[in-house]
């Protein structure tokens, strides 16, 4: 059988590809904070397919994904970043929104932001090798989805 081109999959893998590659320039080689966004974006990309969002969701969620580790003040980098991919000014302000809360789990307004969260919870979780009962708390908290309390759940055999 042969491969279903999806373009609206497509055009949304190549955006996520040249924000990606920006942010790779960003960190100048720091391959650990490389490797954390591609983490975090790997999960969130599968928790929301899973989740089924629609496709704007789904591509501010990989964007916000990539581009959440950026340091000092992290809005004005990230904007600047985004437009430089070309990425549109309501998306743009969406994810800097995402992106500058997503430790502010009070603040979690779409499905989207919240599996930013998610996926970020769980790849810190591993790289910082956080107690048991602090990941169980947390996650009883915190996590909402059903595909990232499984993904939790399996990554840390709870």
């Amino acid at each position: 059988m042969p491969v279903q081109f999806d373009p609206i999959v497509n055009e949304r893998a190549l955006r996520v590809q040249r924000v990606a590659l920006r942010m790779k320039q960003y960190h100048r080689g720091d391959i650990e904070k490389i490797q954390h966004f591609v983490r975090v974006y790997t999960l969130a990309k599968s928790i929301g397919e899973l989740e089924h969002l629609n496709d704007e969701e789904q591509l501010d969620v990989e964007l916000a994904a990539v581009v959440h580790n950026v340091e000092g003040d992290r809005v004005p980098v990230v904007r600047d970043i985004l437009r430089d991919c070309e990425i549109g000014d309501a998306a743009a302000m969406k994810i800097c929104h995402m992106v500058e809360n997503i430790e502010n789990y009070d603040h979690i307004g779409t499905l989207d932001h919240q599996i930013l969260i998610e996926a970020k919870l769980i790849v810190d979780f591993k790289e910082k090798n956080t107690p048991e009962k602090e990941i169980i708390r947390k996650a009883e908290d915190i996590f909402l989805t059903n595909t990232g309390k499984l993904f939790l759940k399996r990554a840390f055999h709870l």
